[in-house]
């Protein structure tokens, strides 16, 4: 806990250890006043119908979900609509504006988008249709003109800035008491996936309060879909972690939306029929996910040894996995990237930096060239039309070029694995939940010159690595041992791994440490 002085110290560390919801939210500035928007959904009756607007990432999806929870216990009628990834792209699309103008409703609620999306937001007024926006992207220009716009980047206090869309949501409703405390905490699992699936801060005491809550829930009396869908990955609820959430159950989640449609995995996480099946659909998904990923980041090696090193393109490239793809190579690179693909006569892409950079920033100085863009400081997407892709894509390479990367430290502390026991790492644990700006403590410990290892799987790509009494396991790494000289440590990470309801403590290896030469 870097940068506490003596005097903060015991507060901060009781915030940090045992972050306290309700005080947290107490104090919790979303912006905007919000009256106009919670006296809405009071008015809400069962002959209202209401149409919810969402994304197709997890957090649209998480927050379409709240929303359509949120309407349903009020009595009102729902559906609710996300745009197709490819054919539509992100946001509030005035066509589909117009769509659900004409077809009649009595209130939308917007999420995880709609901020900037001025156009359609007019449409719906002028028809006479009132719109509740719940959003946490970072808004350039004037926003929509939406007097019932609840978005912290506009005039939120810092710990709001720091929400993703679900978490924003979730907690104008707490403040507004629109739904009793026990509704809102059975609630908190999917706001849990949505906050670590977006990457917001796990420093923000009130993220942490969140994920730990939701993690709670997921333990205790999750949604029907969530279990199924653990159960099929093997992952046992009553231990489940952050790390569970972020290798597991987003990355299935996520498939929805990037090859299919997003609504395959709001049925997972609101009640409905199908569900094992369903499940089963979000599982074979995630693995062509995986299949396609695995596929592009080969065909990304050789296409940045020409012309371009930052902006890339392939004609066969799937669209839906590319910002998954790019995020790897950023972190692992650290180094700016924008994978582009077409799809009819636009190019749709997505821009990842590392710590220093600033993708909205370069989005907002390509913008005359550019069809949609929005998002992140170190994430955003963006379409151009093809005439205009060249251009673009030149203007766009000199700028990733110019980028200066900010190094970033890597804290290790010393330790051998074979002097970690349970009790010990358990401890540890407690300074969690771990995930962006909180990641797990990471462990180094030397080699001592003796080693034996032993392949995994059927195909052997897995290996673990003896050390006498203790153990390494290395994933995807059984070519890293080919040369074994030159090893001066490892870098590893615990684990606690539970197995027919039994947990152990694993220790999984991040990176060898070479003898510098």
């Amino acid at each position: 806990m870097r940068g506490l002085t003596a005097d903060v110290m015991p507060r901060e560390v009781e915030n940090w250890l045992s972050p306290h919801l309700p005080r947290l939210l107490e104090k919790l500035d979303l912006g905007a006043e919000n009256n106009k928007a919670a006296e809405l959904v009071r008015g809400l009756t069962d002959a209202s119908n209401v149409v919810v607007y969402g994304d197709y990432d997890v957090d649209g999806i998480s927050a379409t979900a709240i929303a359509m929870e949120l309407a349903l216990v009020r009595g009102a009628h729902v559906r609710y609509f996300i745009p197709h990834r490819f054919n539509q792209g992100y946001g509030l699309h005035n066509d589909i504006a117009a769509t659900i103008a004409k077809r009649g409703c009595d209130l939308v609620i917007v999420v995880d988008c709609g901020s900037q999306d001025v156009e359609a937001v007019e449409t719906l007024k002028k028809s006479g249709i009132p719109v509740i926006v719940f959003d946490h992207h970072l808004v350039e220009g004037t926003p929509a003109g939406c007097d019932t716009m609840i978005n912290p980047q506009i005039s939120g206090d810092a710990a709001a800035k720091k929400l993703c869309a679900t978490g924003v949501i979730w907690c104008w409703i707490w403040q507004n008491e629109l739904l009793t405390e026990r509704q809102l905490l059975r609630m908190l699992d999917v706001v849990a996936l949505a906050t670590i699936a977006d990457c917001v801060s796990l420093a923000s005491s009130l993220n942490r309060a969140l994920v730990r809550e939701g993690l709670k829930s997921i333990r205790t009396h999750t949604r029907p879909g969530l279990n199924i869908l653990m159960e099929q990955l093997g992952i046992a609820a009553s231990s489940i972690d952050t790390e569970d959430l972020a290798m597991k159950i987003i990355p299935c989640l996520n498939a929805a939306g990037r090859l299919y449609l997003a609504d395959l995995a709001v049925d997972i996480l609101f009640p409905s029929k199908n569900l094992a099946s369903n499940v089963g659909r979000l599982i074979a998904l995630n693995r062509k996910r995986r299949e396609l990923s695995s596929k592009i980041l080969e065909q990304v090696e050789s296409a940045a040894e020409g012309k371009y090193k930052y902006v890339l393109t392939n004609s066969d490239w799937s669209v839906g996995v590319l910002s998954s793809v790019a995020s790897r190579i950023c972190s692992e690179r650290s180094s700016p990237v924008a994978l582009v693909a077409a799809v009819g006569d636009i190019m749709r892409g997505t821009l990842r930096m590392p710590a220093g950079g600033d993708a909205v920033g370069v989005l907002k100085q390509l913008a005359p060239l550019l069809n949609t863009w929005g998002g992140h400081r170190l994430a955003a997407g963006f379409s151009v039309k093809t005439e205009n892709w060249e251009k673009l894509r030149g203007m766009m390479e000199e700028m990733l070029s110019a980028v200066e990367v900010v190094g970033e430290k890597e804290d290790l502390l010393y330790w051998n694995p074979v002097n970690l026991d349970m009790s010990t790492w358990s401890e540890a644990v407690a300074l969690g939940p771990f995930g962006m700006e909180n990641p797990a403590p990471m462990l180094y410990s030397p080699y001592g010159g003796q080693m034996s290892v032993v392949p995994l799987g059927k195909t052997g790509k897995h290996v673990k690595i003896e050390l006498g009494s203790a153990s390494l396991l290395a994933f995807s790494a059984a070519d890293m041992f080919d040369d074994r000289g030159g090893i001066d440590g490892w870098v590893y990470k615990p684990r606690l791994d539970t197995w027919r309801n039994v947990t152990s403590l694993q220790f999984i290896l991040e990176k060898m440490v070479m003898q510098e030469q």
